[in-house]
């Protein structure tokens, strides 16, 4: 992104002594957005030649005499602050490679045109700065000759560093304010809003701008919803990309393809520098992302140019920071409300001058054709079936409530994303006629059969249902076609205590939809029968294993099973003492988590055969289970194939806090 330093280091690398005694000539080009080719290709000629005064300006073909003056020369050049491969292309042509060991150095914004002009080496992506590495050169800018910082000042110096959020350019910015304020009570206020400090914020803001004229056209509305967010707000990945395309932003003929296009579309957000991952899961994709400030600013800025959406005075304190507030936005057709999930109220309207929290439908009366309603983190009362009646337009919803009724939802077809969490579901045969539905995340409800003729093509995601092992017929799966992610309790496997052994279940063939890339299983017995049927899954990638059970031997043997395309595989209390692999039980596994499985005595040692394993997390688990990641580690240094082993144990205080509140919690549903 533009201030992180590229064009720092590629200036020092070309001012520094060993390079220059090495080349025999060097120049230096800044190309930007956009250019013109024969005035640069003159700028490059005049450094080499080193001849300022000539007139080169009637020169008919300027990039044969480059070529000339550069072949059989040892030269580097840099072509800094590149934007597309076109750029690249126009000029490579310039320089010959007569195998002199001659060099050319680009920086550039976007990670696929580095990608797209690389030879011989891979990109270098600068990083952000660690919260240390910017405490260090903001007191170096702040007290140069060697000064160190007052103790008074070292905390809010500390705090004023990680609020620049590691970006070099920022960090002496502000540096060069703090030199001249060295009182704790004005580096407090800098502290506490950075960014207003910024100098030459209009400078920020033509940065920005040139990189979003540079985005494809369907980017450019994606990034400006990220906008709406509070400062500093980490973006659930999961919930972004489905709201872009509840708000239509993401369209695509192939319409089972939706999710995948608007990941690529946040990746393509990523590489330009525009959005940064903040977070990001186990199996190595985003979880959260933000914007920074000064891209937020710009989308502000540019929303209100634009009158992409419309600001509905957000109910605040005055002295409550910005990133502890609510917002809601309209577009027309749209709105959307954004919140940290510690907040507790919600948007107030002006006509009203009483929030009312648990009630907060009046404020939709208005906004009938809303299509995006995120109410999660507030506990709603049972006004729902009234205040759904006139959303026909939804499609996201995600709300928190005590008692749920599918009946009250069953009439808004274009209904995409259902997330519901309640301690009392009420399932109605109605919802398997809402066609358009994509995503269904529900803490956990009975699934029923529905009619023979439905069939629901959009459904790709699934859960937390429960359903009998004698309903898991392919004729049912057959009704989600394109199901690929699914979360299951299956119920008949919930009587600990009977002889499992002679039960009739253990014949059954059981049967998952074939498409699924990701399946969770939860409160079961784990039966060779099961573990065939989930072994037979061709596009599973993901399998998560919660609270199992085994009859007879604590034993899982896996040595006749192989899961062809599993890459992230995790056991959550799985309660088996033994455990065996062979060496083609998971050819593409990429990582294996271990969470509370206290009987397990040690991991396979087969593990350090799977050539794509990168990472072995192991949480509250024995020793011996914890010294055998270790030792699969020590394997596999050994073949040149490092991987990241983590271990690790919840603290008893933290462990016994957790439960009190989920007792605490407990009480609460029961008070409702």
């Amino acid at each position: 992104m533009a201030g992180i330093g590229k064009t720092a280091l590629a200036r020092k690398i070309y001012n520094n002594r060993i390079i220059i005694a090495h080349f025999g000539v060097r120049a230096w080009c800044s190309v930007s957005q956009t250019y013109n080719r024969r005035e640069l290709v003159l700028q490059i000629l005049k450094q080499i030649t080193g001849d300022h005064h000539s007139n080169y300006v009637n020169l008919d073909y300027p990039e044969d005499i480059l070529r000339k003056c550069l072949y059989g020369k040892r030269y580097f050049v840099v072509l800094d602050n590149i934007w597309d491969g076109k750029a690249w292309d126009d000029f490579q042509s310039c320089f010959p490679d007569s195998d002199c060991g001659s060099r050319i150095m680009l920086t550039t914004r976007d990670k696929g045109m580095a990608s797209y002009a690389k030879r011989y080496c891979d990109p270098y992506s600068l990083s952000f700065l660690k919260d240390e590495k910017s405490w260090e050169l903001l007191q170096k800018r702040v007290f140069q000759r060697g000064n160190s910082c007052p103790l008074e000042l070292v905390k809010l110096g500390q705090l004023v560093a990680k609020k620049c959020k590691g970006i070099p350019s920022l960090i002496i910015m502000i540096a060069e304010i703090l030199s001249r304020k060295r009182e704790a009570s004005s580096w407090l206020k800098v502290a506490y809003d950075v960014s207003s400090y910024v100098s030459d914020k209009e400078i920020s803001m033509k940065t920005v701008q040139s990189s979003y004229d540079h985005l494809p056209d369907h980017l450019k509305p994606c990034l400006l919803y990220m906008g709406l967010f509070p400062k500093n707000y980490e973006i659930p990945v999961s919930d972004l990309l489905k709201w872009w395309i509840a708000e239509e932003f993401v369209q695509n003929i192939d319409t089972l393809k939706l999710e995948e296009l608007s990941e690529n579309c946040l990746c393509d957000l990523v590489r330009s520098n525009l959005v940064v991952v903040s977070k990001t899961r186990l199996n190595g994709k985003m979880r959260r992302c933000i914007v920074l400030d000064q891209v937020r600013e710009f989308c502000l800025r540019k929303i209100t140019e634009e009158k992409f959406m419309q600001l509905i005075v957000p109910y605040s304190y005055p002295d409550q920071p910005e990133e502890q507030r609510l917002c809601m936005y309209i577009q027309d057709r749209t709105m959307t409300s954004d919140f940290k999930e510690s907040d507790q109220e919600f948007i107030v309207h002006p006509k009203f001058s009483i929030l009312d929290h648990k009630n907060p439908f009046r404020l939709l009366n208005n906004l009938k054709l809303v299509r995006v309603l995120h109410l999660l983190d507030i506990y709603l009362d049972n006004s729902l079936p009234t205040a759904f009646q006139s959303l026909a337009h939804l499609r996201y919803l995600s709300i928190f409530v005590k008692a749920f009724d599918f009946k009250w939802v069953s009439h808004l077809l274009h209904l995409q994303t259902l997330r519901v969490r309640s301690s009392y579901i009420m399932i109605s045969p109605a919802i398997w006629k809402m066609s358009k539905l994509r995503h269904v995340d529900i803490n956990e409800f009975p699934v029923t059969i529905c009619e023979d003729h439905i069939v629901l093509h959009n459904l790709k995601t699934l859960g937390m249902c429960s359903m009998s092992v004698a309903d898991m017929t392919r004729k049912f799966w057959d009704k989600f076609p394109n199901l690929e992610e699914l979360r299951l309790h299956i119920n008949e496997f919930g009587d600990h205590n009977s002889d499992y052994s002679s039960s009739a279940l253990m014949n059954l063939d059981i049967i998952f939809p074939s498409r699924l890339k990701c399946l969770s299983l939860s409160e079961i017995f784990l039966t060779d029968e099961l573990v065939s049927s989930i072994a037979k899954l061709r596009c599973l990638e993901t399998l998560e294993l919660s609270e199992i059970y085994f009859t007879g031997e604590k034993h899982w043997d896996l040595s006749d099973n192989t899961f062809v395309q599993l890459k992230f595989l995790q056991l959550h209390r799985v309660f088996m003492t033994k455990w065996c692999c062979s060496d083609d039980s998971f050819p593409l596994l990429e990582c294996l988590v271990v969470n509370n499985c206290s009987k397990l005595e040690e991991i396979p040692d087969t593990f350090a055969e799977i050539i794509p394993l990168r990472l072995v997390k192991v949480i509250d688990c024995s020793d011996s289970v914890g010294n055998s990641a270790v030792k699969i580690r020590g394997v596999m240094d050994n073949y040149g194939r490092p991987i990241q082993v983590h271990i690790s144990k919840k603290d008893k205080m933290m462990m016994q806090a957790a439960i009190v509140r989920r007792i605490s919690m407990s009480i609460y549903f029961v008070l409702l």
